[in-house]
């Protein structure tokens, strides 16, 4: 199965996001879930999925990216791709101390999901275990880290 996430204006879409979900399980789309952030973002697992999604909805403004860099993701909103990308970097990361960068950028992320599902208590635990990550590290390293990182597509 493939991941697929696409994503809508917020003005285009109902606020009543569990009718939207209902809906969308009642026609057979896998769906995994809907955030509100920045635009709609509809996640579901693709098996002949993707034309139920836009019959229903409609032309997504775009769909999950294959090719965005971390921060081109993070800064456009799109914290689940963001968050995506750097596990994929944090898997195979050995050096210790740069694993724990990531995790507390990956943790940032999850917060921030969690914040635009409304989940604010859960986003301020996943924000202060980042925070507690990023304190254990040296902090004339860090500026190195967000370069190297910056420079590491």
């Amino acid at each position: 199965m493939i991941r697929k996430i696409y994503y809508y204006k917020k003005e285009g879409i109902s606020s009543d996001l569990d009718s939207i979900k209902a809906v969308l399980r009642q026609k057979g789309v896998k769906l995994i879930d809907i955030r509100v952030c920045k635009y709609v973002e509809i996640d579901f697992f693709d098996e002949d999925d993707e034309d139920k999604v836009v019959r229903l909805l409609g032309k997504p403004l775009f769909t999950n990216c294959e090719r965005c860099s971390f921060e081109e993701l993070f800064f456009n909103f799109r914290f689940w791709e963001a968050h995506e990308e750097l596990e994929k970097k944090w898997k195979v990361e050995e050096d210790i101390q740069k694993k724990k960068y990531l995790q507390s950028l990956i943790l940032i992320s999850a917060s921030l999901i969690k914040y635009c599902k409304g989940e604010v208590n859960v986003s301020d635990k996943l924000l202060s275990n980042a925070l507690s990550l990023i304190a254990e590290l040296p902090e004339e390293l860090l500026p190195l880290f967000y370069i190297n990182f910056a420079l590491d597509p």
